[in-house]
């Protein structure tokens, strides 16, 4: 399975610049982020939201990894998350908490 062709991501410039490679994916209320590790980056610190996160389209992290598309099939709230690239994907209940 891939990904739709117009599909866009939010992910962390480490893993775009392809310094780490993609250990967590959320699609948690439908939208799909995909990091080195969520524990990486300070989700509450505005600024830095800003300045460690970008939107790309998913072709380009696919390109990097084609092992993504394993996960291509994850159901909103759901998450995956592996150890290592070579890693397999754990499945998790992944919700928006309000």
């Amino acid at each position: 399975m891939s990904f739709p062709d117009n599909l866009s991501v939010i992910t962390c410039r480490c893993v775009l610049e392809a310094k780490k490679p993609v250990l967590f994916v959320s699609h948690s209320g439908g939208d799909w982020q995909m990091y080195c590790d969520d524990a990486n980056h300070d989700f509450e610190d505005e600024e830095a939201i800003k300045s460690e996160l970008i939107v790309v389209h998913v072709a380009h992290l696919v390109a990097q990894d084609a092992t993504l598309n394993d996960i291509a099939d994850l159901p909103v709230d759901m998450g995956a998350e592996r150890s290592q690239i070579s890693g397999s994907w754990i499945r998790f209940e992944n919700t928006d908490e309000v």
